[in-house]
């Protein structure tokens, strides 16, 4: 494990450095190449903890997994973006990558805090990196906004902490596996608060509604590498944090807003929000960052529903969420590029003009709407029937309906992304053809000399 958590950001970080120092011009390859093989060596040394489905060291794979395939776009994203500090950004994405796998990593709750915080703070620099006023603004907002969250969430790891005071084991206090030992000794009334304001702070980070305001913004305007780790990786590593907080400190189920019922709340919410904004999306990074906000309140609503299928449910939505959103987001940021924007009314005719570009984004598209037999609609198939074996049929339904709202609002956008626009075009060639000869036989009628 410490390969990939020091050593690894660690040589990118000195790459970065050196190819700033050098002017050597293939220092993005040469770091996509090191955060490969990093993976390589997370994937030989963890592999039989994967295949007996390890969670920790499932997702610590995942983590290497995104950043590595966000190292290797970056390559092609920083060529197409030349005016963007190369060293700075890769020293900022290494930081970035080292908070990711502390969250994963991470055995204690404040662990987790700070790694979370730290993770605000890298993704919000590069997020500047992009040095335009919608990219200031998106920051700005961003890091306050996550940060009170942290903060309402730091008021609650303080009660956690001194209603475990008495154990006097300092730092330790607040390890996982001390708290799900000794959470019945903490008051009730004060584990409440806790929980609501440790879900609820977080929760910002995680993107859930009420606290998604800074969301779409920032995942717009981030860099497109970037967009797809914050999209793919952070969010559903916030939402884990949160459910291991929930699960270390449990409370009674008539408890109101116990720390599964917020879960249930907030993903509902987000689930409506982020399906029905689906619908009226004109920039495509918007999309993919409501799409996310979609998701994760599915994950919400798995893990508060806390039976072993639903939180299996929520893990591998997590990780094909993951790879689909990722993947998307990396795509999104080419075709911003060959279009010269980000609306979706004007990339159109995709199938045209891209042809390698829109089969890859008409997969990630359907995948991501959740069609047959792509990986979301395993899990979410999983997860209805989580709901049903609990009889929330009231779950059932709502998710049933959401999850056609979201099919039919991004088959809508891809199918006017693919061949949108190519009618128009046709006609208004054939238009024009048609005058110009019409305007040729004119001349000639009347003995004018052709142009």
């Amino acid at each position: 494990m410490d390969i990939q958590y020091g050593i690894g950001p660690l040589i990118v970080i000195i790459l970065a450095l050196v190819g700033w120092g050098v002017k050597w011009k293939n220092s993005s390859m040469a770091i996509a190449v090191w955060v490969w093989l990093v993976l390589a060596v997370n994937g030989f040394m963890s592999w039989g903890a994967i295949i007996r489905g390890n969670w920790p060291d499932i997702l610590l794979f995942a983590v290497n997994l995104i950043a590595a395939s966000s190292a290797l776009d970056g390559v092609w994203f920083l060529k197409e973006h030349p005016t963007i500090p190369v060293w700075r950004y890769q020293v900022w994405w290494a930081l970035f990558w080292a908070s990711l796998m502390a969250i994963v990593m991470a055995q204690n709750l404040m662990i987790s805090w700070i790694a979370i915080e730290f993770s605000t703070l890298a993704s919000g620099a590069l997020v500047v990196e992009m040095a335009h006023r919608r990219a200031l603004e998106a920051a700005w907002k961003y890091i306050v906004i996550a940060s009170v969250g942290l903060a309402l969430a730091l008021i609650g790891i303080i009660f956690v902490y001194a209603g475990l005071r008495f154990q006097g084991l300092g730092w330790d206090t607040l390890n996982y596996g001390n708290l799900a030992r000794n959470a019945h000794s903490i008051p009730g009334i004060v584990r409440a608060v806790a929980t609501i304001f440790i879900v609820s702070g977080i929760g910002t980070k995680v993107g859930l509604v009420p606290f998604h305001t800074w969301l779409p913004d920032a995942h717009s305007e981030a860099p497109s590498p970037v967009s797809g780790l914050l999209s793919g990786v952070l969010l559903g590593l916030s939402l884990v944090t949160i459910d291991r907080v929930v699960r270390a400190m449990p409370q009674p189920s008539h408890t109101l807003l116990s720390g599964p019922h917020l879960l249930i709340l907030f993903g509902i919410l987000s689930v409506s929000v982020g399906s029905l904004a689906l619908l009226v999306q004109r920039d495509i990074k918007r999309l993919l960052a409501y799409s996310s906000i979609e998701q994760v309140g599915i994950m919400a609503i798995g893990f508060g529903i806390g039976t072993p299928l639903a939180r299996e449910a929520a893990l591998l939505q997590l990780l094909f969420h993951a790879v689909i959103k990722s993947t998307l987001f990396y795509l999104s940021g080419h075709l911003s590029s060959a279009y010269h924007t980000k609306r979706l009314d004007k990339i159109t005719a995709i199938a045209a003009k891209h042809k390698k570009l829109a089969i890859t984004w008409a997969l990630g598209i359907l995948a991501l709407a959740g069609l047959p037999p792509l990986g979301l609609a395993y899990s979410e198939w999983m997860m209805l029937e989580a709901f049903w074996d609990v009889h929330a049929t009231g779950l059932v339904i709502f998710l049933a309906v959401a999850l056609a709202i979201t099919f039919a609002a991004l088959s809508f956008h891809l199918l006017g992304g693919l061949w949108g626009g190519l009618e128009l075009s046709e006609g208004h060639t054939a238009d024009t053809e048609e005058t110009t000869r019409d305007a040729r036989h004119g001349t000639r009628a009347m003995g004018g000399e052709q142009p």
